[in-house]
């Protein structure tokens, strides 16, 4: 066990040197320090070791800007069938061998290797052992860096052309990933998108066909484990494989049977005939992390009864890690690596304290008692240890799913007491089945019947999910309570069993939470979100209020922004003009938040279904609102509407141009300081709107129309004068925004630009401003001192 702890140890800390070089090094040294003096000399070479398998492993990110908009020849394989993307067209991965620039024939080596994901506007199947040479366009750098969403670093392409170069070799590899596709297939083909998704998921390891609401229900129940196939699905699957093979072995003809015990036992031999078939399920699952990490352990258990002993869960586990980390080193920073390793940490350490607590209930209950009371007492037994493991498992997660994933789910063990048993015991048999079976046959056997199944679990699973208060909100919290809660656990785990520790770093995480939750300040606080080529903000009012300005083209921004503050209601929804990069979000907002207003200049037609029960509040020039009155806070806030008023229409350009025109524009003004929004409004609504005069003036300004020349208006900006110009724009934009001309207006100011900074927030405090953008708010890796200590303080911060 020593040696797995440290090879993984300082494999972490070759990771995190990165980042906190002088602590990395410090704590390094001191380890090493105490083997010496322990005398443990056997495991120095075991941290050198970790160190240069860590070095020779490790792949620095790549820089794509060179090969951004080109148009490439790329050689490989297709590791995946189409998938449709919300776009309407459809999207595959490719593995590339080989590259080269289109027009100059140059060797692209950083793409060598890698995995880009391909657009094209109709479905291509493709067999995976065919070779191919495409022809695609790289896309722009579309990457968005907001808080509450993962960095994307994928590379997407347009497809151009394909073209079949034969000769792919069949490998077993190969031979597995057609089986999925072909089996991905059919259930697509053959079941309801729902049941289709979760069928996929729990048999292939494919959730790329899951709906949003149903993978958010499978969360908000607790349930998102069974989505990833991991120690759930292997434990189910091989307790009933190796049952089944047992009861065949043991039912065999005597003479046959008594030659086989000869070399073996039933048991030997179930775990043999078991093991072929776990590891088909590992091929047929994509090899996911999860995935293997549960083969490991199950088949470690497997091999222990083939050779007559019994391993220590703990060793077991840090095995599977070793290997997994040996496979891909990076795998330890995965979320789905996390989540499982900690499950299954703390179902086995529930399970110590459980066998501990029926040895001592045995001992004292030795005197004779009844069949029934013996029944009643194993079912009891039972139904006890299924709760701690639930319990076990959702309570060590917790921390790490609320920091990541701004939830708690409270109806989790209930839902796993009942669902999870109909999946794995159930389904997932049936569904396994009834796949080998069509793979040799082409025939579903159990089709109708799992159809049944499946629909009535994602009944239950959307029926589960709203029941009021079947999860908790729970806002963004620094990384440091994440890290104090599994200190305690750690040192228990692996340095002294004394329960104290992690009850103490428990109860710290705990007083550390509330006082940071609850000990919340009041200022005005406004994020102008890295929507793309778009606009998108969240306002925070000193009332606690929340509004939304614009929503970009999709809403995914504004929704994962408003999930990390652990919101789930919408105070006002403020569109200030059609167009689909400010407005293009709403429906996929009102679907995932309570809007309770939604705000315009009354020129937006929406759909009539899109604004049952939410009030429309249409504003005009001269319209004032103001903090609720029975709020003391309240007035500490207004907010003006500026433009447009039911008289004003364009007189040049057409209709893009008037629907820029007309925007709403509104100025939200704090103790002190004053915010406006702007729009997309072009050079004769700013024409329009000068003669407001001070009420136009403002220390910060939302640029129009992300920057674009047709804004380009002197006066306007003399008018406004702002201390802060905040700058909504899409990296590597096809349009050229913002244009110098617009640069050059703002000089005075200090600029924001989303496609540089990320997002951006501002607050009001104390009379004055303070930015924060999100390149500043990420770890940063770091050689100075200083820039450890930039990164440590990042530890204990929020957004």
């Amino acid at each position: 066990m020593t040696f797995f702890i440290s090879f993984l140890a300082v494999v972490i800390l070759f990771y995190s040197f990165q980042y906190f070089p002088f602590t990395s090094g410090a704590i390094f040294l001191l380890y090493l320090a105490s083997l010496i003096f322990k005398k443990r000399h056997l495991l120095i070479p075991v941290l050198v070791l970790g160190v240069l398998y860590a070095f020779l492993r490790y792949v620095p990110e790549t820089n794509f800007s060179d090969i951004r908009g080109k148009e490439i020849i790329v050689s490989g394989e297709f590791s995946s069938d189409a998938v449709a993307a919300s776009t309407g067209k459809f999207i595959q991965e490719f593995h590339v061998s080989s590259a080269a620039d289109e027009k100059t024939g140059k060797a692209l080596k950083e793409i060598e290797e890698k995995d880009i994901f391909v657009f094209s506007d109709t479905e291509f199947e493709v067999p995976s052992n065919s070779g191919y040479e495409i022809a695609v366009k790289i896309g722009r750098d579309n990457r968005k860096f907001n808080p509450g969403m993962t960095e994307n670093n994928n590379l997407y392409a347009t497809l151009i052309e394909v073209k079949n170069l034969g000769g792919g070799r069949q490998s077993v590899w190969t031979v597995f990933e057609d089986m999925r596709a072909k089996l991905n297939r059919h259930i697509v083909e053959n079941f309801s998108d729902d049941s289709g998704a979760l069928v996929s998921a729990i048999t292939t390891g494919h959730r790329g066909n899951m709906s949003d609401g149903l993978r958010e229900a499978f969360n908000s129940t607790g349930l998102a484990h069974v989505l990833s196939i991991s120690g759930t699905h292997f434990g189910i699957f091989s307790v009933l494989l190796f049952g089944l093979f047992r009861f065949v072995i043991k039912f065999l003809p005597y003479s046959l049977l008594q030659r086989i015990t000869l070399y073996v036992t039933p048991s030997q031999g179930a775990a043999a005939l078991s093991l072929p078939f776990m590891l088909a399920y590992l091929a047929l699952s994509g090899w996911s992390i999860p995935a293997v990490r549960s083969f490991i352990m199950v088949g470690l258990f497997l091999i222990g009864l083939l050779i007559g002993r019994k391993r220590f869960w703990l060793n077991s586990l840090l095995f599977a890690a070793f290997v997994i980390v040996l496979w891909n080193p990076e795998a330890l920073f995965s979320l789905s690596f996390q989540l499982s390793f900690l499950a299954v940490l703390f179902i086995g350490f529930s399970t110590e304290i459980g066998r501990a607590e029926e040895q001592q209930n045995s001992r004292a209950a030795e005197q004779q008692i009844s069949k029934t009371t013996a029944l009643l007492r194993y079912c009891s037994a039972a139904l006890r240890a299924s709760i701690l493991l639930t319990l076990a498992a959702s309570l060590g997660t917790a921390p790490l799913v609320a920091y990541h994933f701004h939830y708690f789910s409270v109806i989790s063990p209930l839902s796993n007491l009942l669902i999870t048993p109909l999946i794995g015991f159930v389904l997932l048999p049936l569904s396994l089945l009834s796949s080998f079976i069509f793979l040799f046959t082409g025939h579903y056997m159990f089709g109708s019947l799992v159809t049944i199944i499946t629909d009535i679990t994602v009944y239950l699973v959307r029926f589960m999910a709203g029941i009021p208060f079947s999860d908790i909100k729970i806002p963004a919290f620094p990384l440091f309570a994440v890290i104090i809660f599994y200190a305690g656990f750690v040192f228990y785990f692996f340095v002294s069993r004394k329960k104290l520790f992690p009850v103490i770093t428990s109860l710290l995480m705990i007083i550390y939470l509330s006082a940071h939750i609850f000990l919340r300040g009041v200022e005005m606080e406004i994020t102008y979100l890295d929507v793309g080529q778009g606009d998108g903000a969240v306002v925070e009012l000193p009332d606690k209020k929340v509004v939304v300005m614009d929503t970009g083209r999709s809403g995914r921004e504004i929704s994962a922004f408003l999930k990390y503050l652990g919101r789930e209601k919408i105070d006002a929804l403020v569109l200030s003009h059609a167009d689909s990069d400010h407005a293009g979000g709403a429906d996929y907002l009102n679907a995932r938040f309570k809007v309770k207003e939604m705000w315009d200049s009354g020129r937006i037609i929406y759909p009539e279904a899109n604004s049952t029960g939410i009030v429309r509040r249409i504003l005009e020039r001269g319209d004032v609102i103001v903090g609720s009155e029975s709020d003391r806070q309240g007035k500490d806030f207004r907010i003006y509407a500026l433009h447009p008023y039911k008289e004003f229409y364009t007189l040049h350009g057409g209709g893009h141009s008037e629907d820029n025109n007309s925007s709403l524009v509104l100025r939200i003004d704090g103790k002190n300081k004053s915010f406006l929004f702007t729009g997309d409004i072009e050079e004769e609504a700013q024409e329009d709107i000068i003669h407001l005069g001070k009420w136009l003036k403002s220390d910060v300004v939302k640029v129009p129309h992300h920057g674009g020349r047709t804004s380009v208006y002197k006066p306007f900006y003399d008018a406004v004068s702002p201390e802060i110009a905040v700058i909504s724009v899409g990296r590597d934009n096809s349009f050229g925004h913002p244009h110098q001309e617009t640069l050059e207006m703002l000089e005075g100011a200090k600029i924001y630009r989303t496609d540089m900074n990320g997002a951006v927030k501002i607050t009001e405090k104390n009379g004055r401003l303070e930015v924060k953008t999100y390149r500043d708010f990420r770890f940063s890796k770091t050689k100075t001192f200083a820039g450890e200590m930039e990164n440590i303080e990042r530890l204990f911060s929020v957004w």
